[in-house]
């Protein structure tokens, strides 16, 4: 039986493989390039690191703008007729976006910051390739994605990474803050190479009717990925603005594990939303309901679980790996996102399953609702009582928003 089973999804076990091990590896290195940064710089110049990182990555959002997410969903209703022409003219019309948005940025960047600000964020010019290398590198990674390519995938992100992590430790060590900016480079470049050389596809010509199809879809989700940051990263850009570099340097590191401890109950979302699809559609409320309460109190429990032992984990592991930052701030900044770590793990599923019930939107408009208040709170919280008073209302806000949309979620549910 197991045979069969195997057998049946031997393709869809494969991409499943290879997929997994291409975002656990470029998580890797992610991470281990995060650690050797906190390692080799100050605990100031670590925090400014991550601050100007953060101002890069917030303009790319503007440079993709959904784009490459638009061209993975259009690969993959293209590919299975092998329309390769459309998906061609897919690619160019990506690029030409690409090019054309990363331009702008580019100069308005170096405009902004000659001419208004003075060049206050010199550094951030060190990271103008990002603006073409990133998007560029997820437009590719969303066509291979789109025609299942997912072996390619891998190998390019463990080639990459491997080659670029061994260019970090020499560039940080050498030059310290600027090598680690110019390491995003190489690594994005090195991507982007990887791509290229084992990419089948070859632009063609764009196309209008494509074009318009393209720019459309892409700008819901361009919209939605720039409330998303607002929501949830916003807070390193005014602690950066006021001047909290080492605070950030403590905050980066906490929201780091609050990524790490988040992503099993993401996982577990993937693996039973198909289920509530099925029955959503079958329209077996009853079941819908009762699966979500009964995911929910073990989310709970297991989330609970968790938050108990980082509580009394963190002071140890903050002593062990990271000595440098091993302060009472840290300690109780750490303490207090646990409220946020738990209601995080707490709806880490809910949106998966409100899009696989088919109500997106409402995850859409929290986002936005959170987003908007998020920078509200955020500004008035730092002005008035520092960067605890940003930690402590973030938290908040965050806290609340999680626990009301899962309760928003299952009230909105037809119970018939």
């Amino acid at each position: 039986m197991l045979a069969a089973f195997l057998n049946k999804y031997k393709i869809l076990l494969g991409n499943l493989i290879w997929r997994t091990l291409q975002v656990f590896a470029r998580n890797g290195f992610s991470y281990a390039i995060f650690y050797l940064s906190s390692l080799f710089l100050p605990k100031e110049d670590f925090g400014y690191y991550n601050y100007i990182l953060k101002i890069a990555f917030f303009i790319i959002l503007f440079v993709d703008f959904g784009i490459s997410m638009a061209v993975s969903k259009f690969t993959a209703e293209y590919a299975p007729g092998e329309n390769k022409g459309k998906i061609n003219s897919l690619l160019s019309n990506g690029i030409i976006l690409i090019l054309a948005l990363g331009l702008l940025a580019s100069l308005l960047t170096l405009f902004v910051n000659s001419f208004i600000l003075g060049g206050i964020y010199n550094n951030l010019l060190y990271l103008i390739p990002l603006f073409f290398l990133v998007p560029l590198s997820s437009l590719f990674d969303g066509v291979l994605r789109g025609t299942k390519q997912f072996r390619v995938l891998s190998l390019i992100t463990l080639i990459t990474g491997s080659l670029s992590f061994f260019f970090f430790i020499l560039l940080i060590k050498k030059f310290a803050l600027t090598g680690a900016f110019y390491s995003q480079n190489i690594f994005y470049l090195l991507m982007l190479a990887g791509y290229w050389l084992y990419f089948k596809i070859i632009p063609e010509k764009p196309d209008a009717l494509i074009f318009k199809k393209l720019t459309q879809y892409a700008l819901v989700i361009g919209v939605t990925g720039v409330f998303m940051f607002l929501s949830t990263q916003v807070d390193v850009l005014f602690l950066g603005a006021f001047g909290y570099y080492t605070e950030i340097a403590y905050y980066e590191i906490i929201f780091k594990f609050l990524a790490f401890v988040v992503m099993p109950f993401t996982i577990a979302g993937h693996v039973i939303s198909p289920d509530f699809t099925s029955r959503f559609v079958q329209k077996n409320y009853t079941w819908v309901r009762l699966k979500l309460k009964q995911s929910v109190v073990l989310s709970f429990l297991v989330a609970a679980t968790i938050t108990l032992l980082l509580y009394f984990a963190f002071p140890l592991i903050f002593k062990s790996f990271f000595s440098k930052y091993n302060t009472g701030d840290l300690i109780r900044m750490s303490h207090i996102a646990l409220v946020l770590f738990f209601s995080n793990m707490l709806n880490g599923f809910i949106p998966l399953l409100a899009i696989a019930t088919g109500h997106a939107r409402w995850s859409m408009y929290f986002i936005i609702a959170v987003g908007v208040l998020n920078v509200m709170f955020d500004y008035i919280s730092i002005i008035y009582w520092g960067v605890w008073g940003l930690i402590i209302s973030t938290v908040i806000l965050k806290s609340l928003a999680n626990i009301l949309f899962i309760g928003y979620y299952y009230l909105k549910l037809p119970k018939a």
